[in-house]
């Protein structure tokens, strides 16, 4: 994914186009020629096609489809019929488990040999044909999604209002930190992260990162690409989107648009706390254990490596610990 020079005091903020600077140079230098009713009405009649076309001809996704995309992965699935699932310990099949037809999983990765989830404190993954995946994520993919010129406001008011949850007597100091605070978008809409979630997670990835900073976005894409993989190989793995951006809504968008299947903290529930962990540029990437202790970092000291240097000493600890 190359080398990132980051944005930021250490990084140095020449490399960033501060926010609506891309807007301004990406303008259309000629304006058109028609009356401007004649043009607001064009477009008006344009984008009602467009959306006419679009809800007419959905194609249901195939499983190859849902796998590559985060965004299509349901919350939940059901075991549709009776079936053998595989107890996943550290990332490695560990046994066998018989699901009867309406089980629930809570989806956390799927792939084409199958679906890896949640049943209570197992994790399990079962053949994606013996649950409802593809009526699920052809249901999701009809919701309307907030268009990129949505305002702001429109998309913060998508944000679940934080309810309080109970905590378990076991929960890690990270859990506790992230308990209540946490989002995800799937499906085109935001959906709360239980609690329950992070029973199992050992080691928290934290991301900080903002739509406006270029190097962040140039290093995204691929994150997501390598989040996909390790959380199916370690399902005690998490990444947590913690935003550096300038409103709830420029940061839903960056996360729909990247296609972060992760978690993310709710942009008006951040604290100091959280923050301390990233050095004064970003991208930075920082992984800690679950009591907080810091494993790999994108700084070293002062001096910015970058957040590749951090995901690959990432995956060098995972495999170490928990095997490939």
């Amino acid at each position: 994914m190359g080398e990132y020079r980051g944005c930021g005091a250490a990084a140095g903020k020449r490399d960033c186009a501060p926010p609506g600077a891309i807007w301004q140079l990406t303008r259309p230098a000629k304006a058109s020629s028609l009356p401007a009713n004649s043009t607001l009405m064009t477009r008006f009649i344009s984008g009602l096609l467009i959306l006419l076309l679009s809800l007419t001809s959905l194609p249901a996704a195939t499983l190859e489809e849902i796998a590559a995309d985060p965004q299509l992965w349901p919350a939940e699935v059901t075991v549709t019929a009776t079936t053998k699932a595989s107890v996943i310990t550290n990332g490695q099949p560990a046994g066998m488990l018989l699901l009867g037809a309406g089980k629930k999983i809570a989806v956390i990765g799927v792939a084409v040999d199958g679906v890896t989830g949640k049943i209570g404190g197992t994790t399990v993954r079962v053949a994606a044909d013996k649950t409802n995946l593809l009526q699920q994520a052809t249901a999701g993919g009809v919701t309307a999604e907030p268009s990129a010129s949505s305002p702001s406001g429109a998309l913060a008011a998508e944000t679940p209002a934080p309810e309080p949850e109970r905590m378990p007597l076991w929960a890690s100091p990270m859990q506790k930190l992230f308990a209540g605070k946490l989002i995800q978008y799937q499906n085109g809409k935001l959906n709360k992260v239980a609690v329950s979630a992070l029973d199992d997670v050992k080691y928290y990835a934290l991301y900080y990162s903002a739509s406006w900073c270029g190097p962040c976005r140039q290093f995204t894409p691929g994150f997501v690409s390598a989040y996909r993989e390790l959380k199916q190989a370690y399902p005690e793995f998490e990444v947590v989107f913690i935003s550096a951006d300038h409103s709830a809504g420029d940061m839903l968008g960056y996360m729909r648009e990247d296609k972060m299947a992760w978690p993310a903290v709710n942009f008006d529930q951040r604290e100091q706390k959280m923050i301390e962990y990233s050095g004064p540029g970003i991208p930075c990437l920082v992984l800690v254990d679950a009591k907080g202790k810091v494993l790999a970092d994108t700084y070293r000291g002062d001096d910015y490596l970058g957040p590749q240097q951090a995901l690959e000493a990432t995956r060098k600890i995972l495999k170490k610990n928990h095997g490939s």
